[in-house]
């Protein structure tokens, strides 16, 4: 959301040096730079200030100056904000996300004068509008300065090159949710020994982290977008497709589907990405699994395949496999849970707390029910907030188990 930082520095008007001209573009007033010849256009999209911002008028100069046709549009139509108005009240008049309907006649018009390929940059407000146009290529290139309004779900749906400047110093958009944008931007569909996979991340990076799903599947958006939280915290994610294509579906019956899908055996799927993951030059690997995918994991835990394991809303695990766990495991259960209910999660902590030599975590999330680390409904505040927290233990303690290890090396 745009806040003070937006109103930070205040441009002054045109000084009248610049490099080129206004005119009208499909109906927006415009200042031009460059050769109108040249076949291709780039279009600046300002932040909140407006198209006669100096220093964004230098830009333009300087973009031109590389041989591209330079469009700065007046989105505001001759309002943008002044300095010491009332911020939110000028923007509801001004919301970037439909603005993007004023721009596409630009491009429009361009391309009808002989513009072959278009790209588009946006400064804070202006970012909004040039992702929405990269989401169906009305534009070849996109780049989005300090930007503002930009969702994760926005970035997941470009369909062009982008490139990300970010701040270090950002409350709009702070270092983790740029890293999340660019985790999103890795994030991509392969197969990994025979099993196609959702993967995020640095494909570079020494330290992976397996997320095995529950019944619904690998294509579950919430747990991808877990996994690309994981992946901005430094990890490679792989997200297995365990059912072949036969994920659990809704009103069907849950007992059929599990005979043709069991958990335990699952875990000999697994093992084959495990190794392919290691001859990659991973050299630690977590996994979590939610729900179904508990019991893979706890399965993977025995005989230490992997080096730190999470379970979540666990369901077909038992004290028995508990106790077998040879790597430092936890164990994230919900108040309301009749699969593992907190009665049965004492009784995994008891067991850990015998073994010494294995470190353990253990937390019970008050006011929430089974599945709710993927589950959660956005209206749901309490289950929102306690499946953000959840994801926050769970980074944390891949960090103390994986990253801390990995630096002690």
């Amino acid at each position: 959301m745009s806040g003070p930082a937006c109103c930070d520095n205040p441009p002054g008007v045109s000084s009248g040096e610049e490099s080129g001209q206004i005119k009208k573009i499909a109906s927006l007033n415009s200042y031009v730079s460059g050769n109108p010849d040249s076949t291709l256009a780039v279009l600046l999209i300002s932040d909140i200030y407006g198209y006669e911002a100096p220093k964004l008028r230098k830009i333009a100069d300087k973009v031109a100056a590389a041989g591209y046709y330079v469009v700065v549009p007046d989105m505001f139509f001759g309002d943008p904000f002044i300095p010491k108005t009332n911020l939110q009240d000028w923007i509801k008049i001004h919301p970037a996300k439909p603005a993007v309907e004023f721009a596409k006649p630009v491009i429009a018009a361009l391309k009808g004068k002989g513009i072959s390929k278009v790209g588009a940059a946006g400064f804070c407000w202006g970012a909004k509008v040039v992702v929405e146009l990269a989401k169906d290529a009305s534009i070849q290139a996109a780049a989005l300065l300090h930007p503002t309004f930009v969702t994760l779900d926005d970035i997941k749906e470009v369909k062009v090159p982008v490139a990300i400047l970010g701040a270090e110093f950002d409350k709009e958009s702070p270092p983790g949710v740029v890293k999340q944008f660019e985790a999103a931007l890795q994030a991509k569909p392969e197969k990994i020994a025979s099993l196609n996979s959702y993967v995020s991340g640095n494909p570079d990076s020494k330290l992976a982290v397996l997320l095995i799903s529950d019944a619904y599947g690998y294509e579950a958006p919430k747990l991808r977008k877990i996994a690309d939280k994981v992946a901005a915290a430094g990890y490679y994610v792989v997200v297995p497709d365990m059912f072949f294509g036969d994920p659990f579906i809704p009103k069907t019956n849950l007992h059929d589907w599990g005979d043709i899908h069991p958990a335990k055996p699952a875990v000999e799927f697994v093992k084959p990405l495990i190794h392919a993951l290691k001859e990659r030059g991973v050299t630690k690997i977590g996994a979590a699994g939610f729900c179904w995918g508990a019991k893979v994991v706890v399965e993977l835990a025995k005989d230490a395949d992997i080096q730190a394991a999470a379970l979540l809303h666990p369901t077909f695990v038992t004290l028995d496999d508990i106790k077998e766990v040879k790597v430092p495991v936890a164990i994230l259960a919900a108040e309301f849970d009749k699969i593992s209910p907190p009665e049965l999660v004492k009784q995994f902590e008891a067991a850990l707390q015998a073994k010494p030599e294995v470190d353990h975590f253990v937390k019970i999330y008050p006011g929430v029910s089974h599945g709710w680390t993927v589950r959660y409904r956005d209206e749901d505040i309490t289950s929102w907030k306690r499946a953000q927290e959840a994801h926050q233990d769970l980074l944390d303690w891949f960090g103390k188990c994986l990253q801390k290890a990995h630096s002690a090396l």
